[in-house]
């Protein structure tokens, strides 16, 4: 009997020191805030768009962690990230974001990259009144009518119109023609607003091309194309098309000069030949040569061993400036962190500077990129 007591009371105490040390590393643990990211990491634009995306955003996260974390009430607070992937479908984008908001009690949402996901989504964090800041979405309708939603980067609009001014008026082509996927939000307002804008400059539009989702042989369009002798082609389209399209056009003879939109800055590898001499609109740069770049670039090749591409860089400045609005509030209040975006943010970020006019939409720089030798280079800076 009293080695049966003794046995009991040693596993007794066992038992009541472990719970002890379970309750003091949870005590020990500082609280947390938690932010969520949507990205496609699965399909054809994960490589491209979406894990780029959430390593800026973690990078942020990281560098902020490393340092302490935010203080709300005086109290340290760590930052966790909670990713979703939407598997580049709007319907599983806006299902993950109500999972996000309604369970996992996220502050604010970032990442979002591709306009036909950010569109939605940013419906869904607009209707909660969660402040959502996409990092590389360019359609206005992204952030219109929207108090809670903002973007890192420029809008489709600024962007048409500096390809617009490059061909028509920098490079003195007069006669374009384009080719786009009708069934995408982003390719088919950009190419409108291509087309409105060149005419306006004074170029016009020779042949007017559209395809659907999926295409692979554009063999029919490029023939009309090339037929109209342009001697520009806009190909306000995504990478894995751009390169087959790139190709075909070559294949037929067009010799126009290659232009695109920001969409292009998810190329890989731009070694092809059918590329030589294109050029596109973007973020940044990996030649941009600015001290907060530089430092960006540092810190993401001892992160991930790699160079990082303008989808990091926008992941990550999109996390900084809901890091910056908490950190300068004080509080997770979505009308706080809202509130300073819209009229107190002024944040100097590794795609360059971005204030917000009480607008959703940042005024910033494009920056145009040449590719030439297999790669790409830094050509120009255009302001607003």
């Amino acid at each position: 009997m009293a080695r049966l007591a003794r046995q009991f009371w040693q596993r007794f105490t066992l038992a009541l020191i472990t719970l002890v040390i379970i309750v003091g590393c949870r005590a020990a643990s500082p609280p947390t805030i938690a932010i969520g990211a949507i990205v496609p990491l699965t399909g054809d634009v994960a490589q491209t768009s979406g894990i780029p995306t959430v390593e800026g955003i973690q990078l942020a996260i990281d560098q902020v962690n490393a340092n302490g974390g935010i203080l709300l009430d005086d109290i340290p607070h760590q930052i966790t990230l909670i990713t979703a992937d939407d598997q580049d479908d709007p319907n599983r984008a806006v299902a993950e974001a109500n999972r996000l908001i309604n369970q996992e009690n996220i502050v604010a949402l970032v990442g979002v990259p591709l306009s036909r996901m950010a569109i939605p989504v940013a419906d869904v964090a607009e209707h909660a009144k969660v402040p959502m800041i996409s990092s590389k979405s360019t359609n206005p309708a992204t952030t219109q009518d929207k108090a809670y939603i903002f973007r890192a980067t420029f809008t489709d609009t600024f962007q048409g119109q500096v390809l617009a001014t490059l061909a028509a008026q920098e490079l003195g082509l007069k006669r374009a023609a384009v080719l786009f996927d009708v069934a995408s939000n982003y390719n088919q307002y950009l190419a409108n607003l291509f087309q409105e804008e060149f005419e306006a400059r004074g170029g016009e539009i020779v042949a007017f091309e559209s395809y659907l989702t999926g295409a692979t042989d554009f063999s029919e369009q490029l023939a009309i194309i090339a037929a109209a002798e342009p001697e520009v082609l806009f190909l306000p389209n995504y990478p894995a098309e751009v390169l087959i399209q790139a190709q075909q056009a070559r294949a037929l003879g067009i010799e126009a000069v290659l232009i695109g939109g920001d969409a292009w800055s998810g190329f890989k590898d731009v070694s092809d030949p059918s590329l030589a001499g294109a050029l596109y609109t973007t973020d940044w740069a990996l030649d941009l040569n600015t001290p907060a770049s530089e430092a960006f670039i540092e810190a993401y090749r001892a992160a991930y061993d790699a160079s990082p591409t303008s989808a990091a860089a926008l992941g990550y400045d999109a996390a900084q400036l809901i890091l910056k609005a908490i950190a300068s509030t004080g509080s997770t209040d979505a009308q706080g962190i809202r509130q300073y975006l819209a009229n107190d943010l002024e944040y100097n970020g590794v795609t360059g500077k971005i204030e917000f006019a009480n607008s959703g939409d940042p005024i910033k720089g494009a920056v145009v990129v040449r590719i030439e030798g297999g790669d790409r280079r830094f050509d120009r800076l255009v302001t607003p």
